[in-house]
């Protein structure tokens, strides 16, 4: 039904994880998100509340996996240690400085081929991670930016990659589609 990309910032009490504030922008229907999360604010949810709503599906105006309740499993991961973000300005600050870390695309070959950041990436698909761990860098005190074009498989990554003794890892929040700089491709 022609879902179109959305990214949303979603902020949150780290203590209670009240909801407090939401901001969407896209070029998909941004209300319907910002709807949910200002009934979520006055209402005084919790990311938990929000993880586990259901909300209906209709194919005009929600995916089957609904953008709202995927935010707040981002934001509840973070909350839990499960994820480490960083942003597309932080990432260019460590790049402009010369600080680069170790970056991750998980993404097919064909999606590579279509568009990359052109900085320096290493290409391991998802699927083929386990099997090329030792392409990573040797130090498992390395910073490494795992990504794709939304980070889904980023997170994934980040994820097996830690699960094998790295211990700085992190998402590149938004993947390729969120790199607001210029490309390679």
């Amino acid at each position: 039904m022609q879902g179109k990309l959305l990214v949303t910032k979603l902020l949150a009490e780290r203590k209670t994880g009240r909801i407090l504030g939401a901001q969407c922008l896209g070029p998909g229907d941004v209300s319907r998100q910002v709807s949910i999360w200002a009934m979520a604010i006055l209402g005084k949810l919790t990311i938990s509340d929000m993880v586990n709503a259901d909300l209906p599906y209709a194919p005009p105006f929600s995916l089957a996996i609904d953008h709202s309740i995927a935010t707040a499993h981002i934001l509840q991961n973070k909350m839990n240690g499960l994820m480490t973000g960083i942003s597309a300005e932080e990432l260019k600050n460590k790049l402009d400085s010369g600080n680069a870390p170790f970056l991750l695309d998980t993404r097919s070959p064909e999606e590579y081929e279509e568009m990359r950041l052109g900085l320096g990436e290493k290409l391991i698909p998802l699927g083929a991670l386990r099997g090329r761990l030792e392409e990573l860098p040797q130090s498992k005190d390395s910073e490494i930016v795992a990504y794709c074009k939304i980070s889904l498989r980023g997170y994934e990554a980040a994820r097996i990659v830690e699960a094998h003794g790295w211990k700085n890892v992190k998402v590149l929040e938004g993947g390729v589609m969120a790199w607001p700089y210029s490309r390679e491709k």
